[in-house]
């Protein structure tokens, strides 16, 4: 059951997607983000903001091919973003005529879809982006319920600058949305105000579109005219035929300049936050923590103070992230320690240890138990079980085995100045500190090489070599014992 507007208790009715689209306005500029970066692409949480909205709209159940997206302003650099995140209709608003005409300009790709004529059409704001999916249900739940011809969406704001306010008649029903600047004197202290959220009887939508006018100030056909026109329907027998629901103002702030967006990434982060800590994640300060709305962290993981984690960051259980640590699209597996570390789309096995002060870069995956010191790096290479590169080291473009010892001051010389190399590193190898090796190589497993040494040839199994250029003093024999190579 849900408590809907009105303050009514309805029984929950099962959400039918095939009976819902969607228009998201994303056509204007935003020119008080005194930027050439359409304001929808602005970033929220390390995303551009649409983005978390298309987010917010599918966990409805709500399909991207039934969600038209109207773009405008460097549309085609808009459509790109949208088009990453699913199959969905871009719409083009070529001249920007208000509100209302962006909304008709999506009427030919939804009415093409099956049954749109009996449809319902969900109407958002692109520059919305803190919309929650539960909210949009409940919308979606009291609208089918209740069947008027609008439902629309009301919060109170302590300071209403910049918004329509809601008018009721004496019987505290919906009257009439007064844009700002249309405002009496009188009415300007009211709080109740139109975020512009709608879900519309689509048919009666696509019919009344035709009959908005433009409004002389700014020639443009406003939206907020819909819900006052609907009123003069007799359509509807024994019902009112708008509907309001209220919700809390936080969740339908509207972003249009840089300080509103400052203001929405610290909500977002926030609820970002709360939903991982009531999920069993530990974080030791929150207001120095930052994780993408995309993250996903298992219980019992403890996120130390001043952690950055970007991206589609997967982490399980049992973890210490930070302090000081950054991830990015890092794949983390159980018990890991990433200490003031940075770990960029690669992938760490279970009971990982890194830092501090390590940078593993992209196209990394190390294997359980592998351990990295002080100042290490690692770079396009897969670490092989339990081995350990000590402090001071750059391994790129590398394979190595398991129990491998990487001594401090450890590189791969990888790159000739036209193709980066590969070098290959056998089982149990031990590689002196201070050791340069010279790709392309491959040392043998149970391979050892002297401090100091610079390898630029293959090193076979059991042998030790040492010097500049490195060289063979002894192999190791099948029962164990060393045997002389060279003195």
């Amino acid at each position: 059951m849900y408590i809907e507007a009105n303050d009514k208790i309805v029984e929950h009715i099962p959400l039918d997607p095939a009976n819902i689209v969607v228009v998201i306005l994303a056509a204007g500029k935003g020119t008080r983000m005194r930027s050439k970066l359409p304001k929808v692409l602005h970033p929220l949480l390390g995303e551009p903001m649409i983005c978390h909205l298309l987010r917010a709209v599918r966990h409805t159940g709500i399909p991207p091919e039934r969600t038209a997206i109207v773009v405008g302003y460097s549309g085609e650099e808009v459509a790109n973003v949208v088009k990453k995140q699913g199959n969905y209709l871009i719409v083009n608003q070529d001249e920007q005529l208000g509100t209302g005409h962006a909304v008709k300009c999506a009427e030919d790709a939804l009415t093409k879809l099956e049954e749109t004529d009996t449809a319902h059409v969900l109407v958002l704001l692109g520059d919305g982006p803190l919309v929650k999916s539960h909210t949009l249900n409940r919308l979606i739940q009291s609208h089918l319920t209740s069947n008027p011809l609008v439902t629309l969406v009301t919060t109170e704001a302590e300071n209403p600058y910049g918004y329509g306010r809601i008018i009721r008649d004496g019987k505290g029903r919906f009257s009439q949305i007064i844009e700002e600047a249309e405002l009496l004197p009188q009415q300007r202290n009211l709080k109740e105000i139109n975020p512009s959220l709608y879900l519309f009887r689509g048919k009666w939508l696509w019919e009344n579109l035709k009959r908005l006018e433009k409004h002389p100030a700014k020639g443009e056909y406003y939206l907020t005219d819909l819900p006052a026109m609907a009123l003069k329907t007799n359509e509807v027998d024994k019902l009112h035929p708008v509907q309001t629901m209220k919700t809390d103002f936080e969740e339908v702030l509207g972003i249009n300049d840089r300080v509103q967006l400052a203001e929405a990434n610290v909500i977002l982060r926030y609820r970002v936050l709360r939903h991982h800590m009531l999920n069993g994640v530990t974080i030791v300060d929150t207001a120095s923590t930052y994780i993408s709305a995309t993250a996903r962290i298992a219980a019992d993981t403890i996120i130390e103070p001043n952690t950055h984690i970007k991206g589609n960051c997967i982490i399980k259980q049992g973890c210490v992230i930070g302090p000081n640590a950054i991830l990015v699209e890092a794949n983390i597996g159980e018990n890991c320690v990433i200490n003031a570390s940075m770990v960029e789309n690669s992938t760490l096995k279970n009971n990982v240890s890194i830092g501090p002060f390590s940078h593993v870069r992209p196209g990394c995956i190390l294997e359980e138990g592998v351990y990295l010191g002080n100042f290490a790096e690692v770079s396009r290479s897969h670490i092989g079980a339990n081995s350990k590169q000590s402090h001071f080291s750059f391994i790129g473009d590398a394979t190595l085995g398991k129990e491998v010892n990487v001594g401090a001051g450890t590189i791969t010389a990888n790159y000739d100045g036209k193709n980066k190399n590969k070098t290959v590193i056998g089982d149990n190898v031990f590689i002196g500190s201070d050791s340069i090796l010279r790709a392309p190589l491959t040392l043998g497993n149970d391979a050892i090489t002297g401090a100091g040494s610079v390898v630029t040839k293959n090193v076979e199994s059991g042998v030790t070599v040492v010097g500049m250029p490195a060289r063979p003093i002894r192999r190791k024999s099948v029962n164990g014992n060393s045997e002389n190579k060279e003195e």
